[in-house]
């Protein structure tokens, strides 16, 4: 396991976290937070085949700070250098979560497809949904 002291050398820029219908990014240098949201419409295109439109697109600001930030960081940062290969797994690609950080230059992120409820991947999966859920609506599938 890495340390806190490389965690600390690591000089991020944003955060993301996106789902399915929603996208989540923090700035490092705004004490606020965006949630782009995407409400889908189930259209069946044919007896086997469903589709998924967007509508009721949205945005929120929420207020973050400081030390929030870096919580959320050091869960997204041990959820992508620590990645739990789970049996965890839904139908219909219930599911699908993408949990990333950006330094400006390089991206590292964690994508997981079709595990149901996320939060309980791992203790990080699970205290990053806790503290966001605090700070604004986010979903667990």
């Amino acid at each position: 396991m890495i340390g806190n002291r490389e965690k600390n050398s690591i000089c991020w820029k944003t955060l993301r976290i996106e789902s399915q219908n929603q996208v989540i990014v923090i700035d490092k240098y705004e004490n606020y937070g965006v949630r782009d949201t995407c409400d889908l419409k189930e259209v069946r295109i044919n007896e086997s085949v469903i589709e998924y439109k967007p509508i009721n697109r949205g945005q929120e600001y929420f207020d973050i700070t400081e030390q929030e930030k870096d919580s959320v960081f050091y869960y997204i940062y041990d959820i992508v250098t620590n990645p739990v290969y789970t049996e965890q797994f839904a139908t219909c690609y219930v599911g699908n979560i993408s949990i990333g950080f950006s330094t400006g230059s390089v991206t590292q992120l964690c994508k997981y497809n079709s595990v149901g409820n996320w939060t309980t991947i791992s203790l990080s999966t699970e205290k990053l949904y806790n503290l966001l859920r605090r700070k604004t609506k986010i979903s667990k599938y």
